[in-house]
């Protein structure tokens, strides 16, 4: 956490301020005020939230992430996708869902009803009132309406915020547990403590 940022468990009821280590569930809402960042951990992924930003965690399961941007910017950074995992973000515009590890940024824009999807690294499809559509590494995207429409771009030079998550995602991808042959067993056994550079993880 990092500034003012908010929780709203179950997506009912009042806001209340987050804490660093909070556990989140479904239905869950996260809000970001102005200046403020938070950053959510889920399994081998890596969620940031900009400034200004309001998240629902749809779906967290041992094989499943789902969340839905209503607005503002994430970031989302894979360091492995195992088979049969799911990384989906939905908008008003449409949903992402990841094919390959990498580096993913979502802006979503509610009052102009569109959403840019950024691949830095990796490969995923929208999908919408159209067919699937690919977005591939160092590709941008652009969806108006229901992904009925959508503009395709070179990826942009990474801003501030690209920086301060490419740095964070750097020092937790150097954190993952050595004791253990790549790909590391996942799920992790009941009563296994993980243990990385910056310590061990439960």
């Amino acid at each position: 956490i990092n500034g003012a940022v908010s929780i709203q468990p179950h997506g009912t009821g009042s806001w209340v301020a987050a804490s660093s280590n909070a556990v989140l569930g479904n239905t869950d809402n996260v809000w970001t005020d102005k200046a403020a960042r938070a950053e959510l951990n889920v399994g081998t992924g890596l969620m940031q939230l900009n400034a200004e930003t309001s998240l629902t965690i749809v779906n967290v399961s041992r094989h499943a992430v789902q969340v839905r941007l209503n607005q503002g910017t994430l970031y989302l950074h894979v360091h492995h996708l195992f088979d049969g995992e799911i990384y989906e973000v939905d908008s008003n515009n449409g949903s992402f869902t990841l094919k390959k590890s990498g580096d993913y940024r979502f802006d979503a824009d509610s009052v102009a009803d569109t959403t840019t999807i950024t691949v830095w690294k990796g490969e995923g499809s929208v999908t919408g009132e159209r067919s699937a559509l690919r977005v591939k590494g160092h590709e941008q995207v652009r969806l108006s309406g229901t992904a009925a429409a959508y503009e395709r771009h070179k990826d942009p030079n990474p801003d501030g915020f690209d920086e301060w998550c490419r740095v964070r995602n750097q020092r937790q991808d150097t954190a993952y547990p050595r004791a253990y042959p790549y790909p590391y067993p996942y799920p992790y056994p009941p009563g296994v403590i993980v243990f990385g550079r910056r310590g061990p993880w439960y």
